[in-house]
């Protein structure tokens, strides 16, 4: 009887066991049921075309961007071919092809950035700032680090930089070897902001295996799409310890390390007294954060101490958003000199004709040549450093496109690629053709509203002022100094991938020739 009565609970306890995985199964079931017809029929974006999978759920986008690392783009571009200009491309949010609806969103501030996009949960950073207010409120403080008085007086710095530079692809040229000109841009920017802006130099350069080294600098966009995509990702990121880290990644954790190991010397030394005698060229940013805070404070405001961890956040931040995008821009324009043999005799009879200083060519100098300026322009228009979408949420009032007679209502998630603008016909005519001569005269005035390499707005790149010095100084060093030429099979590794950021699947390399006088 015993036996009889543990066999009968035995089966009534795994009668209730399937029952309960059977009735949680018809509950997710249900639940998916009800959201795929919520998204199909009453959701705000439901009269808006496109694939059925996008218009049900994000697993395409999923798919294109995280699993195949940065591959969204052309699937847009297919979308746009058969759905027209407006596009939903996952459940709440659309793409727009139309040039003329650019400015209306990324110059407005009302148009926030997207919180799924940005607010990663990684850092506190600037560039992950959703607020307006605080944006604003980080932007003016550290302004100041990034005007062009700030940039002018760092020439001698950016000189001493590629100087070191000059020297490795020398080293190349007498071993008659391909130059490595990725790897030595990447650390030269990487240089660049380790030293100004933090205050201890990276010198990535001068390391033997500068090569190896400059791939830490490669590492933070590797796997940026997992971290939009997979939240779990970012919170066990942020969980691990470093040395566990350091383990997994060991290249990625040094440039960590290196940044907080930065920040906690400048809270260590801060003096108000000494950070206020100096002049805002020679202040870091840590400086001015650190002197900004104990304004605010001696004027009365609430104000809190400022924690490493957002010095380091926004040292990370800046040392990124300064090495990447810069090391990327210099790699497509020296790729582009090469490949477009076209302009090599106007830009160098330009340069030629500007006088040097102290066997220097001077940076204002530069600035002022309309052919130089017509290449780095057509480059970065050429190559966009963000080819995708900036995402932005629509405000209240919601964004109403003329070109399909509706209205994206607030809430939504709205954005538009800067590749479909730099190749619209009706914007740069003749858009396959480089052509840096469009941007010369009234013409090229007219055109500077379509220079959308740093974006438009409030947010937009605080560093730009310095990422033209870089291009306009390194570009024509390197052209007057060295006949290039391209490696074999360049053409096919400068092919990019999105990662938010454009990314060549394979490191630039050229052969070098020095210039006679």
């Amino acid at each position: 009887m015993a036996s009889y009565y543990a066999n009968l609970t035995t089966m009534v306890q795994h009668a209730w066991s399937q029952a309960l995985v059977w009735l949680l199964v018809a509950a997710y079931a249900t639940y998916w049921a009800f959201t795929i017809i919520y998204n199909l029929t009453l959701h705000p974006l439901a009269h808006f075309p496109g694939p059925f999978l996008c218009r049900i759920s994000n697993l395409p986008q999923c798919y294109y961007e995280a699993i195949l690392n940065g591959q969204f783009m052309p699937e847009i571009d297919k979308y746009h071919e058969k759905y027209g200009p407006v596009v939903r491309i996952n459940p709440n949010e659309v793409h727009i092809k139309d040039s003329s609806m650019y400015h209306a969103v990324y110059k407005n501030p009302a148009f926030t950035k997207d919180p799924g996009s940005y607010a990663l949960g990684v850092s506190q950073g600037m560039a992950f700032t959703i607020s307006i207010d605080q944006h604003k409120e980080k932007r003016k403080t550290l302004n100041p680090c990034f005007s062009k008085l700030c940039i002018s007086n760092m020439e001698d710095t950016l000189y001493d930089e590629y100087d070191k530079v000059f020297s490795k692809i020398k080293e190349y040229e007498r071993k008659g070897e391909q130059v490595p000109i990725a790897e030595l841009l990447y650390c030269y920017t990487a240089d660049i902001i380790s030293s100004h802006f933090l205050g201890k130099n990276l010198d990535l350069i001068a390391a033997p295996n500068f090569i190896e080294r400059s791939a830490e600098m490669q590492s933070f966009t590797k796997g940026i799409w997992m971290a939009v995509h997979f939240s779990f990702i970012r919170y066990i990121l942020v969980a691990t310890p470093r040395w566990m880290l350091a383990y997994l990644s060991g290249t990625f954790v040094d440039v960590i390390w290196f940044v907080e190991r930065a920040a906690q010397a400048a809270i260590k030394t801060f003096d108000l007294d000494k950070a206020l005698q100096k002049k805002a060229y020679e202040e870091t940013i840590f400086d001015r954060m650190l002197s900004e805070n104990a304004r605010r404070e001696e004027k009365g405001r609430k104000v809190r101490p400022l924690h490493f961890r957002e010095l380091a956040d926004e040292g990370t931040g800046i040392l990124n958003a300064g090495t990447e995008p810069s090391a990327i821009m210099l790699c497509y324009a020296t790729y582009f000199f090469s490949r477009f043999p076209h302009v090599q005799k106007p830009l160098l009879e330009e340069l030629a004709s500007v006088e040097r200083q102290n066997g220097r060519l001077p940076l204002r100098k530069l600035e002022a040549l309309p052919y130089l300026t017509g290449f780095i322009k057509e480059s970065l228009r050429y190559m966009p450093l963000i080819p995708g979408r900036l995402p932005r949420v629509v405000p209240k009032g919601g964004l109403y496109v003329p070109a399909v007679n509706k209205t994206i209502p607030e809430g939504c998630v709205v954005g538009l690629s800067q590749l479909h603008i730099s190749f619209d016909p009706e914007v740069f005519p003749s858009p396959y053709e480089f052509r840096p001569e469009r941007w010369f005269a009234e013409s090229g005035k007219d055109l500077d509203h379509w220079v959308l390499a740093f974006s438009k707005g409030r947010t937009d790149c605080i560093g730009k002022t310095l990422a033209y010095a870089e291009m306009y100084l390194v570009l024509a060093n390197l052209f007057t100094s060295f006949d290039m030429t391209l490696a074999p099979g360049s053409r096919e590794g400068m092919e990019w991938d999105d990662r938010v950021v454009a990314h060549s699947k394979q490191n630039l390399r050229i052969l070098v020739k020095s210039r006679t006088a």
